[in-house]
């Protein structure tokens, strides 16, 4: 009952605290890019459209030919015959336009086609973009590959601020419901003390479904044998096929198609490693929702079919858990008004970041900043003492 009733006198929950503490101090600034590069992105797709309109907002003329996707990958092929066509997605998925990503070695670019007979429009070179400086700051923190994993390690280290900071929130039997709102009529201590613990409570889950899923991009298996010993999780399809090999890819658009009836073809992905499969985009709602869309996965050698992942049409409860990690990390599968809520829960990382720096500074760096302060003027009064004696 210690706990229960005064928990600030357990002394677990002091070890706690300073686990806390000090998983906050380090990652104080990893919190603040993430959050604002996250709430940015969520709408990255409106603010590409505001920074390219003359790519993303190109309007049909009535009764003009419309290209399908199909017709506009060969339109693709044959303007680059250079490039390697790595994906390409049906309009309405980035704008209006036909989005292509193709690479030549090192070097890759999105290139935008336009609806009228699926004719480029021009392309959006990746290295001057600014939404996707955004982009590596979030999911690579700019230093590539290493910035990945460690973005992984950081995701971890937010589960276990969000699992310490649940133990420290609560304040006792008694006096719990008041943690759960903001005081405005107190002092401006006491105030960002409510802020900080008031919005931690609220978030919790929300942070705790970024930093799982976080950990899950970047080690998806160690998370899926984790889960599989609670819920079984369906299998990824997988290939161990040669690289460079191509595959007949309007004949594999046709059978993605033939294999998953009332669907719409949204889009496709090569793979560049020859360890995981092709996969084509079948929509059955709109080709923006990939909460709600079949995956059909294909060898990237020779085209043969593998099998259909239908997303959000999960046998398992470990299946569930995991496809629901993307959408909800994300939230840009809900419309407007979520996108939203997201983009405003996100800069609650940075704002808990900032109250609890106020309150490590009200507590401690406050009184060792004041005690140097006073010490700094007793050596100068000790100093003019001993001046004034010499003399």
């Amino acid at each position: 009952m210690g706990f229960v009733e005064r928990p600030q006198r357990v002394w677990w929950r002091r070890v706690l605290f300073q686990v806390h503490l000090w998983s906050g101090i380090l990652l104080g600034l990893y919190m603040i890019a993430i959050g604002v590069s996250g709430s940015i992105l969520v709408f990255r797709d409106e603010l590409a459209a505001l920074t390219y309109p003359n790519l993303m907002r190109v309007k049909t003329p009535a009764g003009a030919n419309q290209a399908q996707l199909p017709e506009f990958v060969e339109n693709a092929r044959g303007t680059f015959p250079d490039y390697k066509l790595v994906s390409a997605f049906e309009r309405g998925v980035y704008g209006e336009s036909f989005f292509a990503y193709m690479e030549r070695g090192e070097d890759g670019g999105i290139y935008v086609f336009g609806r009228e007979d699926g004719q480029v429009l021009g392309s959006l070179d990746p290295k001057e973009s600014w939404l996707n400086w955004m982009a590596e700051l979030h999911y690579r923190l700019l230093a590539g590959q290493t910035g990945f994993v460690v973005n992984g390690a950081g995701a971890g280290c937010l589960v276990l601020l969000s699992a310490t900071g649940m133990v420290l929130w609560w304040p006792g039997i008694r006096t719990w419901p008041r943690a759960l709102t903001v005081n405005f009529r107190k002092n401006w201590k006491r105030i960002n003390f409510d802020l900080h613990s008031a919005t931690g409570f609220w978030i919790l889950p929300l942070i705790l479904v970024w930093g799982i899923s976080g950990v899950y991009f970047v080690w998806p298996k160690t998370v899926e044998r984790a889960v599989n010993w609670i819920s079984p999780v369906e299998p990824e399809f997988a290939v161990n096929a040669p690289q460079g090999l191509g595959v007949n890819l309007s004949g594999v658009l046709r059978e993605a198609q033939a294999a998953t009836p009332g669907t719409k073809l949204s889009g496709f992905y090569i793979p560049s490693s020859g360890k995981s499969a092709m996969v084509v985009y079948q929509a059955r709602r709109g080709v923006q929702n990939y909460a709600e869309m079949d995956r059909v996965y294909f060898d990237p050698a020779n085209g043969a079919w593998l099998g259909i992942w239908h997303a959000g049409v999960n046998p398992t409860l470990g299946s569930k858990f995991v496809y629901w990690l993307g959408p909800l990390h994300f939230g840009m599968y809900w419309g407007t008004a979520v996108k939203t809520v997201w983009a405003l829960l996100g800069l609650s990382l940075p704002a808990l970041t900032v109250t609890g720096a106020l309150m490590y500074w009200n507590r401690s760096l406050s009184k060792l900043w004041r005690r140097r302060k006073e010490a700094e003027a007793g050596r100068i009064s000790a100093t003019q003492a001993e001046a004034h004696a010499a003399e």
